[in-house]
């Protein structure tokens, strides 16, 4: 994981989730979350992470613009 720490893999995932970013700011979000990254894959601790419904989203996307 902290070798695909980067601003295009960034991208890639919010293009992905359909959000909007400007290519500065994946490389701020990049930056942010590597060093976290690395600690977790140094310590090879193993979440479980839950998957959101598609229809979770667009609810709350729904609720966000109102």
């Amino acid at each position: 994981m902290p070798d695909d720490t980067s601003s295009a893999r960034v991208t890639a995932l919010a293009a992905a989730a359909s959000v909007p970013l400007a290519p500065d700011d994946a490389g701020r979000i990049a930056r942010a979350i590597a060093p976290t990254a690395a600690r977790f894959a140094a310590a090879q601790i193993d979440l479980a992470l839950e998957v959101e419904p598609a229809s979770f989203n667009a609810v709350q996307r729904r609720e966000i613009e109102r």
